[in-house]
Formats: structure tokens, sequence, C-alpha cells
């Protein structure tokens, strides 16, 4: 037990100095959470000059059509979590979540996604 207690105590103070997840923070920039190469998650942009947390919402909302799973996003700070149920934004990966549409207006997003997805289908 002796041996233990210091591989304990060493294992919680690292455990303790590890950083806490942060969104990227750029102007402008609408990134994607992916698995980094060393297993902790990445943030990897798919698309510059957005001007709204909305319209990165939107950009996520396709990602998450197309794959069919949830997707994790963030925009200039803030987390952005979309799932089957909703769309919503947090300022921190443990923070309270907030709703980022409607679910009437998530429809109408859904609606327009679908008819490029279409679009793109038919090649036009």
């Amino acid at each position: 037990m002796r041996r233990l207690l210091p591989v304990l105590l060493t294992s919680l103070a690292l455990a303790a100095c590890e950083k806490p997840l942060t969104a990227p923070d750029n102007p402008g920039v609408c990134w994607r959470m992916a698995e980094g190469m060393n297993g902790k998650p990445d943030f990897r942009p798919i698309a510059p000059n957005i001007d709204t947390l909305e319209n990165c919402a939107v950009r996520l909302e396709g990602l998450h059509m197309v794959t069919g799973q949830p997707t994790t996003g963030a925009f200039q700070g803030r987390f952005i979590y979309v799932t089957d149920e909703e769309i919503s934004v947090a300022s921190g990966a443990k923070a309270q979540r907030y709703r980022v549409f409607t679910p009437a207006q998530r429809q109408e997003v859904r609606k327009g996604i679908q008819t490029l997805l279409d679009r793109e289908k038919a090649g036009g």
C-alpha cells in the first residue's frame, strides 16, 4: 500500500495540472472538433469568413446530417454541440448549454440544408 500511494498521488497531481479544453477564438472561423493524433480533442477549421455563431451552427448541422453523428464545433471561443435533440452553445466544455435554434427554426435550417444536399447529389 505504501508503494501505491505515491503513484496515486502523482497521477492525481498530473490530472489536476491538465488544462481544460478551450474552444479556438479566431475571429470568423468555424471549427469542428475531431480526435487528434494523441487521442485528445483537436479543432479543425471547416469554414473561414463566418459572420455569426448561428451560421457556424448551420454548417455543423449540415455535417451532422451527412454523418448522422453528434458533432461538436466552435466559433469565437464558444462550443457548439449538434445532436439529434438540439443545437446548443456553451462558453466552456462543462458549462451550461443554451439552445441556438428553436425546434421550428431548426426544422427550417434542416430543410434548407437538405435542398442543398439534393442539388449537389443531382449535380447542379
